[in-house]
């Protein structure tokens, strides 16, 4: 009973382990964020702190060029000795937009390296290509068919690129979500591949790079404060990270700006407090700039981080030292009742000002439990709630051994054998039995007593 028992409890939780989303918690902010969609989540946990129209296909602007640097980290060993020349032919479409560059000129030698920082900070459209360029083997098509493909590994489903740099849009078929986004972001940023990870964290970590001299920048630009080797910096465009600014964060780590008319202004951000994480993706603000200049995207990015950093934090949602709840015990003289107790705390994202009373419990237990029970074995599950969102399921597990009495168990099983079905029809299938037993020796008695009259009969004849 106890085997069935505890195989049961492993189907169910089998079964809601597939059935909950990992990260089924939203919130709702106290302000409206100026932005189209947006996604932010509390990597700590999973948890979706907040979303809005996270699935909406969007252009993406240069936030593009995340998966262009994972696909250039994922291509290339070598960062610094493989140097490629700049093909002519990707300056014709930029020329006369008014697009982001890094400065880098036809036919000159730039190194991967160098080429990923050109992109990341600066946004530099002509990087973006030339990358795609050397990795599509020529064709900037096939690159973007590896980009797409590279996506829909990442589930990344409602997302399609057409080029390497952004400046396409829905027209030319250019498009991702802010769900996607952060898909992608979050390979980029927590890539299992340390190489991967660590390059791609400090690239869109900084702020500054010199880019070298080359065949074509001869010489420093500012002969008296460049390094020696270098040519010019570029500098990052995301002002949260720009000491100075209005919407400096010391808290925020890259990832990627990003903006056209069409798109409106993006951010793609990571930022870190009290040993919480968040990544934020913020899409489609309008295309307009505030009274200090900046795009509206940093002020809304701010102000979600404000609100999360000071209205919540990761904490235990139970407490693994006290009971919980009880159910009934079977076949025990020791005790009626077994208490049962949480075996994880589940560390959650809470509201700072909650606690477990504002938790919703709902509990997954059988009617009862047979003894013998271990301490220790799992009963049953609670599954936490928060504002009518499922928060996550956790173990019930008894708190003490309970032993069988051997004398009660025969007893109910007794018992439960007369009450049972098998009884019952067995029961009916030995009155069946017995009634024709009977009717056949009526009938053999009958068929006697029949001989015996004609065998009288016969004597007297």
């Amino acid at each position: 009973m106890k085997k069935f028992i505890s195989l049961a409890l492993v189907c169910l939780l089998s079964v809601s382990a597939l059935a909950l989303p990992s990260s089924a918690a939203t919130f709702t902010p106290p302000f409206e964020p100026n932005a189209t969609s947006v996604y932010m989540v509390n990597m700590d946990t999973g948890t979706v702190l907040y979303e809005k129209n996270a699935h909406e296909k969007r252009a993406p602007a240069s936030l593009t060029k995340i998966m262009t640097a994972l696909l250039l980290l994922e291509n290339v060993q070598d960062l610094d000795g493989t140097v490629v020349t700049a093909p002519g032919y990707i300056f014709d479409e930029l020329y006369g937009q008014g697009a982001s560059s890094a400065d880098i000129w036809p036919y000159e030698e730039v190194s991967m390296r160098s080429l990923l920082y050109a992109m990341m900070l600066p946004s530099g459209n002509e990087a973006a290509s030339i990358v795609a360029d050397h990795i599509g083997g020529g064709s900037i098509a096939s690159f973007c068919s590896l980009m797409t493909a590279r996506a829909q590994q990442l589930g990344a489903k409602d997302t399609n690129f057409t080029c390497a740099h952004g400046l396409y849009g829905m027209a030319e078929s250019h498009y991702s979500t802010a769900y996607d986004m952060y898909l992608i972001a979050k390979e980029c940023w927590y890539s299992e591949n340390p190489t991967v990870q660590n390059t791609f964290r400090e690239v869109a970590s900084s702020t500054e790079y010199w880019m070298p001299l080359s065949n074509k920048h001869t010489t420093a630009l500012y002969p008296g404060s460049t390094p020696e080797g270098k040519s010019y910096a570029i500098r990052t465009t995301n002002a949260m990270m720009r000491f100075g600014t209005p919407y400096y964060m010391p808290e925020v780590k890259g990832i990627k700006t990003g903006s056209t008319p069409e798109a409106g202004y993006n951010l793609i951000t990571t930022a870190t407090k009290n040993g919480e994480t968040y990544l934020l993706v913020v899409m489609g603000t309008p295309y307009e700039k505030d009274a200090d200049g900046y795009g509206l995207a940093f002020g809304v990015s701010k102000q979600l981080y404000d609100w999360a950093f000071n209205n919540f934090s990761v904490r235990p949602a139970l407490d693994t030292t006290k009971d919980i709840t009880e159910i009934p015990v079977k076949y025990s003289s020791e005790t009626d009742t077994l208490m049962l107790r949480p075996a994880d705390d589940l560390m959650t994202l809470l509201p700072k000002e909650s606690d477990e009373t504002t938790v919703g419990k709902t509990f997954n237990l059988p009617e009862s439990v047979s003894a013998p029970v271990k301490k220790g074995d799992v009963v049953g599950t609670v599954t936490l709630s928060l504002a009518g969102e499922e928060v996550g399921t956790v173990d019930l597990v008894a708190t003490k051994d309970v032993e069988r009495n051997t004398a009660l168990f025969i007893i109910a099983q007794i018992g439960g054998f007369f009450s049972s079905l098998y009884f019952k029809v067995l029961a009916v299938l030995v009155g069946i039995t017995l009634c024709i037993y009977v009717g056949y020796l009526i009938w053999i008695n009958r068929n006697n007593k029949k001989r015996r009259k004609v065998d009288r009969n016969h004597r007297r004849f």
